[in-house]
């Protein structure tokens, strides 16, 4: 029979070893605490050229290296590596880059927008190619339409320079009178709503309902939005929807320069590609949404 003495002994040998034991675990546990995260350099670099893409609608890879900092072979390996994975792809124009539609499968919360734009922007290229006056992609965005892709920049028949992330008035607008006749009518009632309650350019009309009821009946009732004069006295618009189901994703608009041509005949000559146009993003769009199951 062992003694209480000797249980008493073996328990006393024992439990230095198990606070040593205690010790031992929590300087591994505060060791692990202070030790340097290891981070994936080749990963945050990138994210830097997918935040560069995501704040510019196309740029060069010097564009990227000097944006980021990162060397230029650099960002070629990068921007293959990621055109390989379906984040980007090559633009329109020789050496540029610009965000493909797959960026969209990184997260639930990417915004629709960015891959409309990406969508669009071949085919708003090809509009505006084809009928030289510059052409616009545009998104409502909470009090204004925001500009996704323009031709401005490089149509030769442009009076204005607009840019990419340039917000324009929505009842002023034949862009945005496009996006706001064609939305559901709830949808319209809110932004009608919140316009008026405003401090924007649009706040005054939208406060006259007879007026913007006249507005919004003309333009469903041509199937089109136009403007003449407007922000530039000297220039004409007109704007189509771009829709998906119920809903109106987007407008387009061609400008033109009323001392040369009159709206009859830029309505006569341009509204059919104008739809055309509407009609190929729709279908791109589809295809997209059900590719990645957005829709």
């Amino acid at each position: 029979m062992i003694s209480l003495q000797i249980i008493v002994n073996r328990l006393n040998s024992i439990c230095p070893l198990n606070g040593q034991s205690v010790r031992l675990r929590q300087m591994a546990r505060q060791t692990k605490k202070n030790k340097p995260q290891v981070l994936v350099r080749g990963l945050q670099r990138g994210l830097q050229v997918l935040r560069v893409l995501n704040t510019k609608s196309h740029a060069s890879a010097l564009e990227i290296s000097r944006t980021t900092g990162l060397p230029r072979t650099t960002v070629y390996r990068l921007l293959d590596t990621l055109i390989e994975a379906g984040y980007v792809k090559i633009g329109n124009r020789p050496e540029e880059y610009c965000l493909a539609v797959g960026v969209c499968t990184l997260s639930d919360g990417y915004k629709e927008k960015a891959w409309l734009s990406g969508i669009a922007e071949p085919v708003i290229t090809a509009l505006g190619n084809d009928i030289v006056w510059p052409v616009d992609i545009a998104t409502f965005d909470v009090d204004a339409m925001t500009i996704r892709y323009t031709t401005h920049s490089y149509s030769p028949l442009s009076l204005e320079q607009g840019v990419p992330g340039m917000r324009v008035p929505v009842l002023s607008t034949a862009i945005g009178r496009a996006y706001l006749a064609f939305c559901p009518e709830a949808e319209r009632q809110l932004i009608i709503e919140n316009l008026a309650s405003g401090s924007t350019p649009d706040s005054e009309l939208a406060q006259d309902a007879k007026a913007v009821k006249k507005i919004i009946a003309k333009v469903q009732r041509l199937g089109y939005g136009y403007r003449i004069g407007g922000i530039l006295p000297k220039i004409g618009s007109n704007a189509v929807p771009v829709r998906q189901h119920i809903q109106v994703r987007a407008s387009i608009n061609m400008h033109f320069i009323l001392s040369a041509i009159s709206l009859d005949e830029a309505v006569k000559r341009y509204l059919q590609p104008l739809r055309q146009a509407a009609g190929k993003i729709e279908t791109e769009l589809s295809s997209a949404a059900k590719a990645i199951d957005l829709s």
